[in-house]
């Protein structure tokens, strides 16, 4: 049977696909780092033991030291021109910051398309802190940046951030359920316009809106969502 292959351009963004059983390991392996790290912030230990520790995390990096990388541009290659592998795609999406299972940075976030609307789930730890127990909130514009880019799922055509405009209307605490939700509202030929939200605890605490600029000519929907919108407008009482 031939494997199926993958193109950059038709990736869902912020989403990894099932892991390989090398993946799983990986992804396992970033979350031990991740909880070693939010031990890590203001641990009560004695010197001794922070030695300790130290000879271990020496032990564990030069272990890893032994072993190369996957080339990015190789990878990046093969997806550009629709020869990606299933592998390729886990090496091109799940070390994503924030969004990628694999990356011990990331909480993770989780992003997935519902209907025409965005929606995204973390829920920040320590490692995440600004002022205190609440989550920095470059953080949450780095997440919203994300969320909001993901409404390009929905346009052919692909873009970068252009503006991002960010209203913080309350506080978003560390360890709790973080709720994303961010619209298409509209296209402008090569501009694409969203809005997002966030939500904790039912509260709403931050409101942004963007603009993301397409590389590759005008932004157009995709076929399902255009029918979905002309449906959508037919519905409507004259």
């Amino acid at each position: 049977m031939t494997e199926q292959t993958y193109n950059y351009f038709d990736l869902p963004l912020g989403e990894s696909p099932a892991p390989t059983p090398v993946s799983a390991q990986r992804r396992a392996l970033a979350r031990e780092l991740a909880a070693i790290n939010e031990q890590l912030i203001r641990l009560d230990a004695d010197e001794a033991a922070l030695a300790r520790y130290t000879e271990q995390a020496r032990a564990l990096r030069q272990g890893l030291e032994q072993h190369g990388h996957h080339s990015m541009r190789d990878v990046l290659g093969r997806l550009i021109v629709g020869q990606g592998s299933h592998q390729d795609v886990l090496d091109m999406s799940e070390f994503e910051i924030l969004t990628g299972p694999a990356n011990p940075m990331s909480p993770p976030v989780t992003l997935w398309l519902d209907g025409d609307v965005v929606r995204g789930q973390a829920r920040f730890g320590r490692a995440f802190m600004g002022p205190p127990g609440k989550v920095h909130g470059g953080v949450l514009a780095l997440a919203l940046d994300m969320l909001m880019a993901k409404t390009q799922d929905m346009v052919e055509n692909l873009g970068m951030t252009g503006t991002l405009n960010i209203r913080y209307l309350a506080p978003t605490p560390l360890n709790t359920d973080v709720e994303f939700e961010a619209r298409l509202v509209r296209l402008e030929r090569r501009k694409l316009i969203t809005e997002a939200t966030v939500f904790a605890a039912g509260v709403q605490t931050v409101a942004a809106q963007g603009i993301w600029i397409s590389s590759r000519g005008d932004y157009r929907l995709r076929p399902e969502y255009a029918q979905e919108q002309a449906a959508g407008a037919d519905s409507e009482p004259a």
